[in-house]
């Protein structure tokens, strides 16, 4: 396993790379980060850094999003770096859950304007004010459609 000579004494690479120790109290999840299986266990030697781990491996998996309607949408996700991992990047790679993103930060600003615009509450506490504005906004809808 080590390849010591006489003479040769053990020099010690630091490889904590970017990674603290785990608390005693805190738990580590480790899960298989790529749909390949492999073949035969390989050993890999000279690996030094994340980087260079994550070049070796190119880890990947296929993630099937459920839609509204119970459809699926199958996407690939790749990680070059530990900052892939984060909710933002994951995001960015795929197309589904970009859209899922922009409809969720439309919604909350929906929201945000039904609590906070005086005159939007006004008009949709009268039932007849608010018909005229969601009739407003259908033909708003209608119109863009045209004009895709």
């Amino acid at each position: 396993m080590f390849n010591y000579e006489i003479g040769g004494n053990e020099r010690k690479i630091d490889t904590s790379e970017a990674f603290a120790e785990i608390a005693h109290n805190k738990t580590l999840f480790v899960q298989k980060l790529t749909d390949n299986d492999p073949i035969k266990p390989e050993k890999v030697e000279g690996l030094k850094t994340v980087g260079e781990v994550f070049e070796h491996y190119k880890p990947n998996v296929k993630v099937a999003f459920e839609k509204e309607d119970g459809s699926n949408v199958l996407e690939t996700l790749n990680f070059k770096d530990m900052g892939d991992f984060s909710v933002k990047n994951i995001i960015n790679q795929s197309n589904y859950l970009s859209n899922v993103n922009i409809e969720r930060e439309l919604s909350l600003n929906v929201i945000k304007q039904l609590k906070s615009n005086k005159a939007l509450k006004t008009t949709l506490d009268d039932a007849e004010t608010k018909a005229a504005f969601i009739s407003a906004l259908k033909n708003f809808v209608d119109e863009l459609e045209q004009n895709k």
